[in-house]
C-alpha cells in the first residue's frame, strides 16, 4: 500500500506542471470567450443602431438579447479538446517510462512486490485528473457566469438564469448518479487505452498492432451484438435491456483491468 501511494504521488509530481498549465489555459480561453461574446454583442447593437438609425431598444429587439447559454456555446469544443488531452495523457503516462533517456520503466518493473501497484498508481493518477477536470470546469462555468452578469447590461441580457448548452447539461446534470456514470465511463476508456498500450508493449510491431485491433473489434462486436440480440428477442423491457447492457459493460470494464494486470505481470519484461 505504501509503495502504491508513493508511486501515485510520483506520477502526479511528474505531470502536475503540465496538468495545471493546460487547465489554466483552458479556463483562461473560456473566460476570454465570455468577455469577447459580450463585447461583440454590444458592438453589434451599436453598429446596427448607427446603420439603421434606430433606438437602442429597437436595435436590441432586432438583433436579439444575449444569454449565457449562447455566450458559452464554445465551451463544449474546449471540453472535447480537454478530453482528447486526457486520452493522450493516458498513452503518454506509459510511453514516457519506456522512451525517456533514463528508461524509468525498468526501475518500476524491478520494484519488489506485485506489479499491479504500477498499473493502479497510473490509473489513480488519471482518475484524479479526470475528477479534478470535471470539478474545476464546473467552477470555471460558475465564475464565467458571474463575469457575464457583471459585464453585460441588463437590457442586453436575455435571461438571469444559468443556462447551459445541451452538451454541458448532459455533462453537468447535478445528478450524482449521472455524474458517477460519466466518471465510470471515463475510467473505462482510460482502462481500455491502458490495455491497448500494454498489448503493444508486450508483443511489439505487427503482432501487437493485430491484438490491439482485435480488442477494439471485440469490444464493439460484444456491445453492439448484445444490444442487437436483446432487441431482437423482444422479451425484455427497455429498463431491463439497459440493466443488462450496464452489466455487460461492467464485466468488460473488469476484463480490461484483469487483462492489463496479466500483461504487466507475465508479458512485460525488463
Amino acid at each position: 500500500m505504501k509503495q502504491y501511494l508513493m508511486l501515485t504521488n510520483e506520477e502526479l509530481k511528474r505531470s502536475w506542471k503540465m496538468i495545471v498549465s493546460v487547465i489554466l489555459a483552458m479556463a483562461s480561453i473560456e473566460i476570454l470567450i465570455i468577455i469577447g461574446r459580450v463585447i461583440y454583442h454590444e458592438r453589434q447593437v451599436k453598429e446596427y443602431m448607427s446603420y439603421a438609425k434606430l433606438s437602442e431598444s429597437d436595435a436590441i429587439e432586432t438583433i436579439g438579447k444575449l444569454s449565457f447559454e449562447q455566450a458559452s456555446s464554445y465551451f463544449s469544443y474546449i471540453i472535447l479538446f480537454g478530453v482528447a488531452l486526457v486520452l493522450l495523457y493516458a498513452v503518454q503516462i506509459w510511453y514516457r517510462d519506456w522512451l525517456g533517456e533514463s528508461k524509468y520503466i525498468y526501475r518500476l518493473l524491478l520494484l519488489p512486490g506485485n506489479r499491479a501497484k504500477i498499473f493502479f498508481a497510473k490509473w489513480t493518477s488519471l482518475a484524479l485528473v479526470i475528477i479534478s477536470f470535471i470539478g474545476l470546469q464546473w467552477a470555471v462555468i460558475q465564475f464565467s457566469y458571474v463575469i457575464f452578469n457583471w459585464l453585460i447590461k441588463d437590457d442586453y441580457r436575455l435571461t438571469y438564469s444559468l443556462g447551459l448548452s445541451m452538451t454541458l447539461k448532459q455533462l453537468y446534470t447535478m445528478n450524482v448518479v449521472d455524474l458517477l456514470v460519466f466518471i465510470m465511463l471515463a475510467l473505462f476508456i482510460v482502462s481500455f487505452v491502458f490495455m491497448l498500450v500494454l498489448l503493444e508493449r508486450s508483443y511489439r510491431k505487427a503482432k501487437g498492432l493485430l491484438f490491439m485491433v482485435l480488442e477494439v473489434a471485440a469490444f464493439f462486436i460484444i456491445m453492439m451484438g448484445s444490444l442487437y440480440i436483446l432487441e431482437k428477442l423482444d422479451i425484455f423491457l427497455t429498463q431491463e435491456i439497459s440493466g443488462i447492457m450496464v452489466a455487460i459493460f461492467v464485466l468488460y470494464f473488469a476484463y480490461t483491468i484483469w487483462k492489463s494486470l496479466r500483461l504487466l505481470k507475465w508479458k512485460i519484461s525488463v
